[in-house]
């Protein structure tokens, strides 16, 4: 159910804020202190017109600048809702997403939507100094905290001959990593970077976000835990902006 206007503020057409910054600042208001709650859906767009007496494109402006700042998040067929506190990843520790999780008191999950094993073209070929050619194991996975859709992985795995991975094992088991290490095979150390980028079509039904929505992209080669490391994973994960955050500390 939506929630109504009563405790929204009216604008002040002679201050020097435009009316969609103020209409920014009074939601705010409402999510900070409370009377907008996390998974609360917002009023529809043209309630807030009505109520704010302005056009869509004011409103929807205003909502743009809150769903890039975190503070909500637009469900396809549904609205727009109050965004839950976001998930935070610290970079500097090389654990995994499922141990990540669960440090957070979150329960994770992981969905496989596609297991191949094949030939590495170029690319895959580079990253994981291989030969073009050589057999490479691609994991493509939906990755869920708490039941809900946080990001999409891609794994391109240099594994021994003689270990092989299957689509039950992927399904069953949260953690890669974890798989990995009871085949004998551990992460000992990372190399990524992190950038931006918007949600196209294919990211969008993903991850169940608008076309254009906001995403972070975090990839990079892990190594073995061994005397001379080799790449063992090339990776990319593509994230919510709106539920998942990167942080790094640093110390001079």
């Amino acid at each position: 159910m939506a929630t109504d206007t009563s405790n929204l503020a009216t604008l002040d057409r002679a201050h020097e804020l435009p009316l969609y910054r103020q209409i920014e600042d009074d939601l705010l208001t409402q999510i900070r202190e409370g009377q907008l709650k996390a998974g609360e859906m917002l009023p529809a767009e043209r309630e807030l017109c009505d109520h704010y007496g302005v056009s869509r494109i004011t409103v929807r402006h205003a909502m743009r600048e809150l769903e890039t700042r975190g503070y909500v998040g637009r469900q396809r067929g549904k609205g727009t809702f109050v965004s839950h506190s976001r998930i935070r990843r610290e970079m500097g520790r090389l654990i995994s997403f499922s141990q990540e999780m669960e440090a957070q008191g979150r329960t994770p999950g992981s969905r496989l939507l596609n297991l191949q094993h094949r030939p590495a073209d170029s690319s895959t070929a580079a990253l994981l100094n291989v030969d073009v050619g050589d057999p490479v194991w691609i994991v493509e996975r939906l990755r869920l905290a708490d039941e809900e859709t946080i990001a999409a992985s891609t794994s391109y795995l240099n594994l021994p001959l003689n270990v092989y991975l299957t689509p039950l094992e992927l399904a069953t088991e949260t953690s890669l990593w974890a798989l990995l290490e009871r085949k004998g095979i551990e992460i000992g150390q990372a190399e990524m970077t992190v950038r931006a980028m918007t949600a196209g079509s294919h990211y969008a039904d993903l991850l169940l976000v608008d076309e254009g929505a906001a995403l972070l992209v975090i990839d990079g080669v892990n190594y073995a835990a061994q005397e001379q490391p080799f790449p063992i994973e090339a990776f990319e994960v593509v994230s919510r902006a709106d539920r998942y955050q990167y942080s790094l500390q640093l110390i001079r």
